[in-house]
């Protein structure tokens, strides 16, 4: 029986658990979000008429929990982000569908150099053209 009963709490909690990591709706991924994505979905939709694209993500944007969420009106993309605290509009950024991709990317590379320690090859990339960049200009412009 007290087997039994400890492998129900033990599953009862992986369940929690998955379902914090999947993001389910009525289950809050943080502490720090008094509201929860469906609420930020309504206040976005509330302010810029169109469809939602894509997942709403609770995201920590320079010490603030803000959930991003991606609406379409027309041919206009917009990322706005809702902060996560109070509900209100924090930025809204008018994107395209390529330009989030990208974004996408270096998100996971940094995310992924965090973890090993290294500088992803595109940032050195970037870097390297940068730096190549300026030389240039500061040459044209000295001469």
């Amino acid at each position: 029986m007290k087997t039994q009963r400890s492998i129900r709490n033990l599953l009862g909690g992986l369940v929690a658990i998955a379902a914090l990591n999947a993001g389910l709706p009525g289950v809050h991924a943080s502490a720090h979000a008094k509201i929860g994505a469906a609420r930020a979905n309504a206040i976005v939709l509330k302010r810029f008429h169109g469809h939602l694209n894509g997942k709403t993500t609770l995201e920590n944007e320079e010490g603030v929990w803000q959930y991003g969420v991606m609406v379409r009106s027309g041919r206009v993309l917009r990322e706005v982000m809702v902060d996560a605290y109070s509900g209100k509009v924090a930025n809204v950024e008018v994107t395209t569908a390529s330009k989030e991709r990208v974004e996408k990317k270096q998100d996971a590379a940094a995310a992924k150099s965090k973890l090993t320690g290294k500088k992803p090859e595109a940032a050195e990339r970037g870097e390297r053209e940068t730096g190549a960049k300026e030389g240039a200009e500061k040459g044209e412009a000295k001469g």
